[in-house]
């Protein structure tokens, strides 16, 4: 999901896109009618079939609005679509993390997914090649392809296989039976090379897994470009541990191991539907984790806001007592006018009348100036602060 993307419900998505001709549709999201169609594509979102609005102008039958199919293990239940889309759709809030989050393929309770899950994995057989690999597989093994071919070609080369002895093999043969168990429920894995190392993750729905296959206890290792790795002529009886890591952080991990004659080969279709129990599981809790954070936010803003507002309204007192001040300077200022005009009439001062009249005009305007009420100024706290929003600095 994008930055800037939204939630929408996905019967929602479907009415929008079977509501109107693709052109029509594109033409208010200010998109092409291609790239509309392979948005919905991305979404799972099929179009109309062709010749259905001509029929729908002929008046004739045509088949029924299709239903977004259940949600699947470790399935949002929202389609993730580009943010212009709020212009014809209502953005919808996430699952509860309270639930219920069952649906036709996902029952409430986690130990009856394992069983149901375990059950439709069925027996699962691992192969004694790569022959026909998983497509998470695909790149590495290429990759690994093109070391030999370069090897082959010199005497030496720096970027040698770097999976080439048994026990690497075992463990990309037992990545390609879980990535292969996996999707035949749906979901996806895949791994990539680092650093000499293999990497893989499982996809179960819209929600992603660590996954991690290390040697059990103490072996023999040799330094290869800076980094300890285990010795290559390690045997392929070496024990080996498959460890699931739903934070990829090696916290809250679950593993299995080679246990005598039970081999991990012998424990796919337990571990398949274990990653994908996790994988719902981490989907629940990443509901209540996005909740809680929801919620720091929303006490943070209300923090940020009444940080806002004690300085608004020291503002507005300060803006209060100069308006004090002004209407002080004012109110001396015109009772300046007013002394010197009786002691004038009085024949206690002698002012020429012409000079008289222009200093008392132009005092008379500098106390109206400074005044609050007259200038305005008092209109700078005269409205009680606003906690609705804060205004944008320029």
């Amino acid at each position: 999901m994008w930055q800037n993307d939204i939630l929408v419900l996905p019967d929602d998505l479907i009415a929008f896109a079977w509501s109107a001709p693709m052109r029509d549709l594109a033409a208010k999201l200010e998109l092409s009618d291609v790239g509309l169609k392979k948005l919905l594509t991305r979404c799972g979102v099929a179009s109309p079939p062709q010749g259905y609005w001509n029929k729908i102008r002929a008046g004739k039958r045509v088949p029924a609005l299709p239903k977004a199919p259940p949600r699947r293990p470790g399935e949002m239940g929202r389609a993730s679509v580009d943010a212009r889309f709020k212009k014809v759709l209502s953005i919808a809030a996430p699952l509860p993390s309270s639930g219920p989050f069952a649906s036709a393929l996902v029952p409430e309770d986690l130990e009856e997914l394992h069983a149901q899950e375990l059950q439709a994995i069925g027996k699962v057989a691992v192969s004694k090649t790569l022959d026909r690999p998983h497509k998470g597989l695909v790149q590495l093994l290429k990759q690994e392809q093109r070391r030999r071919d370069k090897n082959a070609e010199r005497e030496w080369t720096f970027d040698e296989p770097k999976f080439d002895n048994t026990l690497s093999k075992r463990r990309l043969k037992i990545f390609n039976a879980l990535f292969l168990a996996l999707s035949k429920r749906g979901h996806d894995g895949d791994a990539y090379e680092r650093d000499g190392e293999i990497h893989a993750r499982a996809g179960i729905g819209d929600t992603y897994l660590g996954l991690d296959i290390g040697i059990v206890g103490s072996h023999r290792t040799v330094r290869q470009q800076g980094y300890l790795r285990p010795a290559p002529d390690l045997p392929a009886s070496t024990p080996l541990a498959l460890r699931i890591d739903p934070g990829f952080d090696r916290k809250n991990t679950v593993s299995w191991q080679d246990d005598g004659d039970a081999k991990l080969e012998s424990k796919i279709a337990e571990i398949a539907a274990a990653i994908i129990v996790a994988g719902e599981k981490k989907f629940r809790l990443s509901l209540r984790e996005a909740e809680e954070r929801a919620e720091r936010e929303r006490i943070e803003k209300e923090k940020q806001r009444q940080e806002w507002l004690v300085q608004l309204n020291q503002k507005r007192l300060q803006n209060l007592r100069t308006s004090g001040e002004l209407l002080r300077q004012a109110e001396d200022i015109r009772a300046l006018v007013e002394r010197v005009r009786r002691a004038i009439d009085d024949g206690s001062a002698d002012i020429d009348a012409s000079a008289l009249d222009a200093w008392q005009r132009w005092a008379l305007a500098e106390a109206d100036r400074i005044d609050p009420v007259r200038s305005g100024q008092i209109l700078t706290h005269l409205n009680e602060p606003s906690l609705i929003s804060r205004p944008t600095p320029f």
